[in-house]
């Protein structure tokens, strides 16, 4: 209940109690004086709560300064209906400075557009912004990283990328340290500054990497944390039947059982003689159990009419069917490959083959090859491509699960060259693209987050809580605008590796200083600054309307007049007014 309503109760109240002590009273015009009553009541109210009246006013620019305005942008603003700065615009003593974007739209109603110069809005600003059209006069980029993309999270045993860009340091280059201090990447930046680092993330946990960037003397210019939260892999299920053993299924097998994949296999040896690893039975209710079966074309062949089936049905209720070239494939098993989906013949194909991009740049040694295969399918997305571009692998979907084919020969070479980790990340990358979908959601933060700035934490349950580094846990509340999603605000108050707890899960996110790589930080409210503004057009005052109260003046002065003469009829005698 709002103030305005329990005043207007309270005058009604005190209106209708005296016009009941008027009919009670025995004086002469009782009418007159509750009718005066009831005016007086009215007059009062709209003199404390006046009513809303259109003022034609004059609408026009408000100049936002903001943090890394230069000295040139800063002499250079004129016009506009006023100028005021956000907290880290340096300009001069005469220009009004505000907390916040919108303690200055509140200051200054009449502001119909905004003109932004300097490093761009910040993100506790974005919002005040978006009703206004708005010019954007941006500040040239800072000295150091400008953009950067980097993962937060990998799973332990992968190949992750960090690429980014530094102008104006073309010779130099940049280097990351892993928490011991030892350089596991570095590269060369290119003349825009670009570039791009490859490393493997080991064992699960939190690591603190850092970035380094050194100019072209190497001298280091810029330093900022890469913190990188190292999941451990998801224990897949899995099933193996091959036709034959081949060293491409060796190294295989001994990357899952390291990755720590629930493996199962079972790999003809000779006639009537199989090595088996586990036991899973083909039946339906061991796929279910299933995430993923791998199967040659030899194992495929072997198999009976009934067994064919079951994998056929489990590859629809969600199981993952990964067919894999080792050979010559037979035309009964061409016919079944095309019943799932892919069309398999022999080609005058190049064998010989590269990968374009395996999470990290293999050995120049470890040269590859492909079967002489053309795979064609009419609904399938490509697994893998070669440095001509070409698929090495493809997987389409069938029902609720997956099917892929896999004709590249030798990916174990990559090992053998010295680059377990492009191998693992090739495969666990395949391996999880086509494996059984399972798993639930886990909450997560949005974007990065900053000592004393707005986090958004989404996915949440309603007993969720951030336990910050010095043990401490500070309870979180479901936004109501963001209810649907689940999401919270979160201020950080320290730098360091928080955990999000939410329905029993565990997820580690970190915060950076308020300060740290301030040119990238910039950078990003110009980018946000830059996608909010778009054509601004003449900013020249316009004539616009606008509610305001209406003045309480005349509704005081006609309260008193009517109280005045209500006094007076008080006052008077009955016998004097009747004369």
């Amino acid at each position: 209940m709002n103030v305005a309503l329990v005043t207007a109760i309270l005058i009604v109240a005190a209106a209708l109690f005296g016009s009941w002590r008027t009919l009670r009273a025995q004086s002469g015009r009782r009418a007159l004086r509750i009718a005066l009553q009831l005016v007086a009541a009215a007059l009062i109210y709209f003199a404390l709560f006046p009513p809303t009246v259109s003022e034609r006013f004059a609408a026009g620019t408000l100049v936002v300064l903001t943090p890394g305005i230069t000295e040139a942008q800063a002499a250079a603003v004129s016009g506009g209906i006023a100028t005021v700065a956000l907290p880290g615009a340096v300009t001069r003593r005469d220009v009004e400075h505000v907390p916040d974007l919108g303690t200055a739209l509140r200051r200054h109603p009449e502001t119909s557009r905004l003109q932004v110069v300097g490093g761009g809005l910040p993100p506790r600003d974005i919002d005040a912004a978006r009703a206004l059209p708005i010019e954007f006069d941006g500040a040239p980029p800072g000295d150091g990283i400008v953009d950067l993309s980097a993962p937060a999270s990998v799973r332990a045993g992968s190949t992750f990328v960090i690429s980014g860009r530094v102008p104006g340091h073309a010779d130099g280059r940049v280097e990351l340290r892993d928490p011991a201090g030892a350089v596991v990447a570095n590269a060369a930046l290119a003349q825009d500054g670009a570039f791009s680092l490859n490393a493997h993330a080991k064992a699960p946990g939190n690591a603190e990497f850092a970035l380094h960037v050194l100019d072209r003397s190497g001298v280091e210019s810029e330093q900022m944390p890469q913190p990188l939260a190292v999941q451990p892999g998801d224990a897949l299920r899995v099933l193996v039947l091959a036709g034959a053993p081949d060293p491409e299924l060796k190294y295989l097998r001994r990357w899952a059982i390291d990755a720590g994949l629930d493996l199962s296999s079972r790999i003809v040896l000779s006639d009537g003689i199989a090595m088996r690893d586990g036991d899973m039975p083909l039946t339906a209710d061991a796929l279910a159990r299933t995430d993923l079966v791998i199967v040659d074309e030899r194992a495929w062949n072997a198999l009976d009419a009934n067994a064919k089936t079951l994998l056929k049905d489990a590859a629809r209720d969600g199981l993952g069917l990964f067919l894999r070239v080792t050979g010559t494939v037979p035309d009964v098993v061409v016919a079944d490959w095309q019943a799932l989906g892919f069309r398999v013949r022999a080609a005058d194909v190049a064998e010989t083959a590269s990968l374009a991009t395996a999470g990290s740049a293999p050995d120049p040694a470890a040269v590859l090859s492909r079967r002489a295969l053309l795979v064609e399918a009419d609904d399938a997305t490509p697994l893998l491509r070669v440095g001509d571009g070409s698929a090495a692998a493809l997987w389409r979907g069938d029902g609720r699960g997956r099917v892929a084919i896999w004709w590249l020969a030798d990916s174990y070479r990559l090992a053998l060259a010295g680059d377990a980790g492009a191998f693992g990340t090739l495969w666990s990358r395949a391996l999880a693209t086509v494996a059984r979908a399972r798993g639930t959601s886990a909450p997560a933060l949005r974007g990065d987050a900053r000592v004393d700035r707005r986090g958004v934490l989404c996915g949440l349950s309603d007993d969720a809580y951030v336990e910050q580094p010095d043990g401490t846990h500070v309870v979180l509340t479901i936004d109501d605008a963001r209810v649907e999603r689940r999401c919270a605000g979160f201020w950080p108050a320290a730098q360091g590796w928080h955990a999000l707890v939410s329905n029993g899960q565990r997820v580690t996110f970190y915060v950076f200083a308020a300060n740290a790589a301030p040119a990238l930080d910039a950078a990003r409210n110009a980018d946000a600054t830059r996608t909010l503004a778009g054509t601004a057009g003449d900013f020249a005052s316009t004539i616009a309307m606008r509610g305001i109260p209406a003045p309480r003046w005349p509704f005081f002065a006609g309260w008193l007049a009517v109280v005045a003469l209500l006094w007076w009829l008080e006052r008077t005698k009955p016998s004097a007014v009747e004369t």
